[in-house]
Formats: C-alpha cells, sequence, structure tokens
C-alpha cells in the first residue's frame, strides 16, 4: 500500500517539478511527513487495521513528492560535469544520516521505554485496585502468583514501548516542522533558466 500512491504520483511530480517551485513540493512533503508522524504517535495497543493503514497511504503521497523535488534542489545549477560526483555524494551523505538516525531512534526508543515501564509500574501496587483486580483476573484463570506478575509484567512493557514509540513519532513531527525553512535557504535554478543563462554564458 505504501509504494501504491508513490508509484502513481512519481510520474505527476516529475512533470511537476519543471513547472513548479520545488520547494513549494517538498515543503508539501514534510507537512504530509509531519502529519503522518503526528498520526502515528496517537497509536495504542488497541489500535485497529484501519487506523495503521490511513498514514501507511498518505505515506506514499509524501515519499512521491519527496525525493524527486530534494533531488532537483540539491543538483539545480551544476554543470553536466559535476552532476555525477554531486550525486554520489548526496546519495553518501543520505544513507550515513539515516544510518545515524536510525541508531539514535532505536537508542531513544529502548531509552524512553525504560523510563516509562518505570512510570508505569510506580502504580502497580495493593493500593491500585485496577493492579489488584488484573492480578485476580489472571490468577482466576490458573496462573500462580509469579505467573500473574510476570504476565502482568509482558502488559505492562507492551504499553512501555508503545508510549516510546509515540514519543519517537511526535518528535518526527516536530523535527520535519523545524526543516521545513531550512528548504527556503536554498535558491534552486529552474530547468529554464540554466538553460538561459547557459546560453548568456556561450555569448
Amino acid at each position: 500500500m505504501l509504494g501504491f500512491l508513490a508509484i502513481l504520483l512519481s510520474p505527476v511530480v516529475g512533470r511537476a517539478v519543471g513547472r513548479v517551485d520545488p520547494r513549494r513540493i517538498a515543503t508539501l512533503s514534510f507537512l504530509l511527513f509531519a502529519l503522518i508522524s503526528y498520526m502515528r504517535s496517537r497509536f495504542n495497543t488497541q489500535v485497529d487495521i484501519a487506523t495503521l493503514m490511513v498514514p501507511t497511504i498518505i505515506q506514499g503521497a509524501s515519499v512521491a513528492c519527496f525525493f524527486i523535488p530534494l533531488v532537483s534542489i540539491t543538483l539545480s545549477g551544476l554543470p553536466p560535469q559535476r552532476i555525477a560526483s554531486a550525486s554520489g555524494l548526496t546519495n553518501f551523505v543520505r544513507i550515513t544520516a539515516g544510518a545515524i538516525g536510525t541508531s539514535v531512534s532505536t537508542t531513544l526508543w529502548e531509552n524512553r521505554a525504560t523510563m516509562h515501564h518505570a512510570h508505569l509500574t510506580e502504580g502497580i501496587n495493593h493500593g491500585n485496585p485496577a493492579a489488584t483486580q488484573a492480578l485476580a483476573n489472571l490468577q482466576g484463570s490458573g496462573f500462580d502468583a509469579a505467573q500473574s506478575l510476570a504476565m502482568l509484567d509482558r502488559m505492562v512493557n507492551a504499553q512501555a514501548y508503545v508510549l516510546s514509540a509515540d514519543d519517537i513519532f511526535y518528535a518526527s513531527a516536530v523535527i520535519f516542522l523545524l526543516l521545513i525553512p531550512l528548504l527556503w535557504l536554498t535558491r534552486p535554478l529552474r530547468a529554464d533558466a540554466h538553460s538561459e543563462a547557459e546560453a548568456a554564458g556561450a555569448h
């Protein structure tokens, strides 16, 4: 489902880049990514398949509006003999930044899950009616005391990791919004303007 809109819209975006400022299309992509991240930051352990699919489908449109405009901005105004080197350098930076981002996100996810687990377990005691009722229900289902506590800990772990993922997605939404002004610091040269500049230089 993620690739459906990406494949469908990529030719449209490719044609639009020559007529529309690529910064506008990239801005739309960043806004869509921010929206998707915010939608995913509202997930919980009871989320249904329809709720999961909506941001995934929208993400296809944001991906289509992401790569083509950014490549156009990056390579804009470069002479033909430098495009291959610039493209290789861009791919290297993108892959390296992606690897760093993945490592940072995974580390933050684990750390935030540990923090949420600690906060959630603070409320599990004999003075909490919900906790004592949950343990009583588990023991009534045939589990002994140790098994009931293990099951309860497993449920707390699931909640902690979901809450941690929500934190990461919310931070991602904020980061996408903060990156939008950086797009407008660029000065991409449109294809027709580039051709006119080359013709002027030839004269």
